[in-house]
Formats: structure tokens, C-alpha cells, sequence
């Protein structure tokens, strides 16, 4: 569905208040109801709905003497809404400690230029990085600053005498906002569905050590029931992924799992064990011996990745139990960098084995017979705890967790 992505300007900067007035005659039943409630005139509320059948591509009321009934896309659209209406309610709750009753009332004055604005400045670091973004002017971005800011009631920027940027309220609201709008994207990807399109899009976050070749496969199962399937992959630290996750920029990240597992806002699912092993070239000294001692370690250089990922906490924690700290020669944390010193030195480090053996088959890596209880590992994947994928993105975890299956049956 690409009504959604290519939706007219009109349709863009009024979108939000027609989604607002479509939830309003999905509770009250009918639009001469929904139009006393929401203080408008019934033509407006039956054109603005009439314009968002258009900018969807579909009926999404039945209307009858009785009042209107959703059709079965106007109840795919509803579900996004109300999930997008909810996302909206929860932030400003928790911004401004107001009542969902009155969250509801100030989230229904939001426009989509305030909105977007307001995303754009927290993404872009400021008001005039915003505006050249979007496109538009310097002082129309102050302008729905100032707006949103005295809707929530709540300062979201730091202003200095030639910058205005979010705060860190402000720069969480934007993410939940983000959320929000996620939803309605989805619709259209749910409605595309609904009427046979094998299409949808998937935006997956993989982590560094996970084997490409495994995701590869994961794409081409996907592709043979969705061919017109659009993947996206992004390689990235955790910690960036995690935020993109969060602001709903990803859909689900791949890779090893965190140490204590991650709870709250997402959740992780083991697929298969993929410990870590110490690594070096072939023809290394250390590869040509059928047994090594973790103090035969302390004798070689070592290239270690930068801190705060878990393989250089394990990596401390083996130098921890050695009597000499082995020589560092390159801490970095570009995985290419790190493989091609191990190719042309006698260098060692720390790698997954399923690495070793599916991006290296038979060629320069080798893992060495050195049992490292530190070394435990799970890969999985991560999801928004309150995720719900299209047909498309769930079938692309069903036939990961097919190959994960197999990769964890396979023998070494």
C-alpha cells in the first residue's frame, strides 16, 4: 500500500485530524454524532472522513439511516488508531501528569505540523537543523514549537540566544510521538494485505557478530512467499539500534543477546546458543596445538573491541584471571578491522563461532580447543514489548526462527 508513503501535501498536514474525527465516529457511531462531540459541523466531519477513504484507497464506513458501521478496512484502520491514540495519551500522561481524560482532550489539539516539527527538532538536534530537514522556514518551526509546547503545558526545549533544541522531555515525547505515527504506517501495510498485495516492508537491525549469512537466508524464505517484500538491514552498535527500535525507526533487531536479559519497553527472544571462542588466523602457532591453556593467552597480542559491548567485558574478564595483561594492539570497533588484523599478524581476539564458520568457511579463521565458561552467548532477536507486526514482519520472525533452528542443530 503506498498511500500512506504518497499521500498528497494536503492529505499530510491534515492526516492527524482526520484520524482524530474517524475515531470520533467509530465511538459515537455515526458522524452527526461524532460531529456534536468533537464541536464540528457534520459536512465537515463526512468530508474530512470522505478524504481519508481517499488518501487510503478504500471504504472504511458503511452509512446507513442508523448511523455508520465500519467496513472490514475501516476496523484494520481502527485498531492502528486506537494503538496510535493510546501511544499519544500515554505520553502526555506521563509528561504532564494530566488525567487520560484530559491527555485525550489535548492529544485531539495536535496538528501534524506541530508534530512533525517537534519530532524533527529532537531528530535534528535543532530548530534550524529542523527546518532544513523539512524544508520549511525557520520561524514556522519556532511557530509549532511554541504551539505544541502550550498544548502539553510542559517547557520540551532549551532555548539559548541563537538555538532552540529539545530537552530530554522533550526529546521522550518525540519518541513516543514517533510511535504513534509508526501505527498509521502499519495500517497501510495492513490494508495492503488485506486486499492480496504480498507486499510490506520490514526494517531489520542487525548486530555486529551475528552471522550475515543467517539473515540472508531469513530475507530469501521471506522473499519466496512476499516477492515484492521490501527489506531494509541496518548494521549498527546496540545501543544505536536499540534507539531506533524504541522510536519505531526499526522493527526488530538480530543478534546476541544482552547480559542480564532486557525487560520494560522491549523484549528478547532466545533462538540458539552461539558462544563466544578465542580466534586466530590459520597457521597461527596456537592453532597448530590440539590443546591451549588459558596461559598461553598472556603471550600474544591481542585487538579488542571498544567497551560496553558484552564480548569486551568477557575479554576483561579472561585478562582478569591471567597474570600478565596481554599486549593491546588495536581496541576498535569496526569488525572488518579487527578480522583482517587477526589475517595478518599473530594477533587474537574474541569471536562468535558461528561467525568463524559461517563468514569464513574453511578459510583464514580458525577457533582454538580453549574451554572459556565467560564465553556463553544467546542470539535472538528484540521486538517493542507492545509490537504488533504486519502479516509481512511476522512471517520474517517465523522463518528466522526456522533458520535459527537449524543453525542451532548444526555440528561443528
Amino acid at each position: 500500500m503506498e498511500a500512506v508513503e504518497h499521500a498528497s501535501a494536503d492529505d499530510d498536514l491534515a492526516r492527524l485530524r482526520r484520524l482524530f474525527l474517524f475515531d470520533a465516529v467509530c465511538e459515537a457511531g455515526g458522524i452527526g454524532q461524532a460531529a456534536v462531540r468533537a464541536g464540528r459541523t457534520q459536512p465537515a466531519v463526512s468530508v474530512a472522513i470522505s478524504k481519508l477513504e481517499a488518501s487510503f484507497g478504500g471504504q472504511l464506513f458503511e452509512r446507513g439511516f442508523g448511523g455508520s458501521e465500519l467496513t472490514g478496512e475501516g476496523a484494520i484502520l481502527q485498531r492502528r488508531v486506537r494503538r496510535m491514540l493510546d501511544q499519544m495519551e500515554r505520553a502526555v500522561t506521563s509528561l504532564s501528569g494530566q488525567s487520560a481524560a484530559n491527555a485525550a482532550k489535548i492529544c485531539r489539539r495536535l496538528t501534524d505540523a506541530q508534530v512533525r516539527c517537534h519530532i524533527a527538532i529532537a531528530n535534528a538536534g535543532s530548530a534550524a537543523e529542523a527546518a532544513l530537514s523539512l524544508g520549511i522556514s525557520q520561524p514556522a518551526v519556532h511557530r509549532a514549537a511554541r504551539q505544541i509546547e502550550q498544548n502539553v503545558g510542559v517547557s520540551l526545549y532549551r532555548r539559548r540566544v541563537h538555538s532552540v533544541s529539545a530537552n530530554a522531555a522533550g526529546i521522550e515525547f518525540a519518541r513516543c510521538l514517533s510511535l504513534a505515527l509508526y501505527e498509521i504506517a502499519q495500517a497501510g501495510e495492513d490494508l495492503a494485505y488485506a486486499r492480496g498485495q504480498l507486499t510490506g516492508k520490514v526494517a531489520i537491525g542487525v548486530l555486529p557478530l551475528l552471522p550475515s549469512r543467517l539473515v540472508a537466508r531469513a530475507i530469501q524464505r521471506l522473499r519466496e512467499r512476499y516477492p515484492a517484500a521490501r527489506v531494509t538491514v541496518e548494521e549498527g552498535s546496540h545501543a544505536l539500534l536499540l534507539h531506533e527500535l524504541r522510536s519505531g525507526m526499526i522493527d526488530i533487531i538480530v543478534g546476541g543477546l544482552r547480559e542480564p536479559r532486557l525487560t520494560g519497553s522491549v523484549q528478547e527472544t532466545e533462538l540458539f546458543a552461539d558462544p563466544y571462542v578465542v580466534a586466530v588466523r590459520k597457521g597461527h602457532r596456537l592453532a597448530k596445538r590440539k590443546t591451549v591453556g588459558l596461559l598461553d593467552l598472556a603471550d600474544y597480542d591481542w585487538v579488542m573491541p571498544q567497551r560496553n559491548v558484552p564480548r569486551r567485558a568477557v575479554i576483561d574478564s579472561i585478562f582478569g584471571q591471567l597474570p600478565v595483561k596481554p599486549p593491546l594492539v588495536l581496541e576498535t570497533s569496526s569488525l572488518a578491522m579487527m578480522l583482517a588484523m587477526l589475517m595478518e599478524s599473530d594477533c587474537i581476539t574474541l569471536l562468535s563461532r558461528a561467525q568463524i564458520r559461517d563468514a569464513y568457511p574453511g578459510r583464514e579463521l580458525v577457533a582454538l580447543e580453549l574451554e572459556t565458561p565467560e564465553a556463553s552467548r544467546a542470539v535472538g532477536y528484540t521486538v517493542r514489548t507492545d509490537w504488533l507486526g504486519t502479516a509481512v514482519q511476522q512471517a520474517f520472525v517465523e522463518v528466522l526462527r526456522g533458520e535459527c533452528a537449524a543453525e542451532s542443530n548444526y555440528e561443528p
